[in-house]
């Protein structure tokens, strides 16, 4: 392949291109960064929860000019967002690369209808939000907040917190993320039980010290003194933390979601959480983000939020473009991508 246009509407990324190492995976490779294209964050979510409603027309702003010329003459977008109804948009269009994990959001541009090919960024946030997940679990179990709250009050007030070590940890959902905080919990001296997608009887996993299939789940959470949810969001999904999970879980219990608020009743976590079931928990992210100042989790006891920002913006961008020059190798020699997401089954 003697040329090819790549178009970059996400400025984040801007800094990250090097276009020698462009030039040297395509002589003919022209790189378009501008007109600049996102969209915010609460699109994002209305898009993922509802791709094809009528919520996520009224939201979509109309493309400029500019931006439809550039989306028109691309080959390959690297990006965060592309617009609705991409095929009519893009029709030189062949992959988009993605930095994100999740992908509910580009289902409402349906590419499958124009044969692009979408590729994630699974595993390039990973490690700093296995990092976070670790610093969340460990707040809890070390009462941290009550350490942090006495402080402010000038209380000096003996407050002990339990051990980690010798705890079980379930970890739902064993990609990148999932994967990440299994290895970093492990040298904590816990036990580690898996749920993934892909399972077959006397399977076992690397990372893990016993894994599951997702018909097991309720199983590894009547075993788990702390659950970590990290599963994609999808229909197979949804509400998967009602009030049955959260009473299958210990009393005591730690819960963490590092994944898609669609994933847990948020009214059952409150009342888990209210009646003390649950000794704490964390989340990354909520059904409604922003999440709104009226919305009770703000008040639920022993809930630690956060606005969807477990990740790390140091390296993240560099980390991605390596991913796109993988991808970008692959694509020029005619190579399967990797991280491809089958949209229909959302992952």
């Amino acid at each position: 392949m003697d040329e090819l246009v790549l178009y970059v509407p996400f400025p984040m990324l801007h800094p990250a291109i090097d276009h020698d190492r462009l030039a040297a995976i395509c002589p003919g490779i022209e790189v378009v960064t501008e007109p600049t294209y996102d969209i915010a964050h609460h699109e994002r979510t209305v898009r993922e929860q509802d791709p094809f409603g009528d919520a996520t027309r009224a939201l979509a702003v109309a493309l400029t000019g500019a931006q439809r010329a550039a989306f028109a003459r691309a080959d390959v977008v690297w990006t965060l967002d592309v617009p609705l109804d991409l095929s009519s948009v893009a029709p030189n269009l062949r992959f988009v690369q993605a930095i994100g994990s999740g992908v509910g959001q580009y289902v409402a541009s349906r590419l499958p209808e124009g044969g692009i090919v979408l590729a994630n960024g699974a595993g390039i946030g990973a490690p700093p939000i296995a990092e976070w997940v670790l610093a969340r679990i460990l707040q809890i179990v070390k009462v941290l907040p009550t350490h942090d709250a006495n402080a402010r009050a000038h209380r000096w007030e003996s407050e002990l917190g339990s051990n980690l070590q010798g705890k079980t940890v379930g970890i739902i959902g064993l990609g990148a993320i999932g994967r990440e905080v299994a290895r970093r919990a492990r040298v904590f001296g816990v036990y580690l039980l898996g749920v993934r997608r892909r399972w077959e009887p006397g399977a076992t996993d690397p990372d893990v010290d016993e894994v599951f299939g997702p018909d097991a789940l309720h199983e590894v959470l009547r075993r788990s003194d702390v659950v970590v949810v990290a599963a994609p969001g999808t229909d197979a999904t949804d509400d998967m933390f009602d009030s049955a999970a959260f009473a299958a879980m210990p009393e005591g219990a730690v819960f963490v979601n590092v994944a898609r608020g669609t994933l847990v009743d948020e009214a059952a976590l409150i009342d888990a959480l209210a009646r003390g079931h649950l000794r704490g928990a964390a989340i990354d992210v909520a059904r409604t983000e922003p999440l709104p100042a009226a919305d009770p989790l703000w008040d639920a006891p022993n809930l630690l939020i956060s606005p969807h920002s477990s990740t790390s913006g140091e390296g993240y961008a560099d980390r991605a473009f390596a991913l796109l020059c993988t991808n970008l190798e692959r694509f020029v020699r005619g190579e399967p991508l990797v991280n491809v997401v089958d949209l229909s089954s959302g992952y």
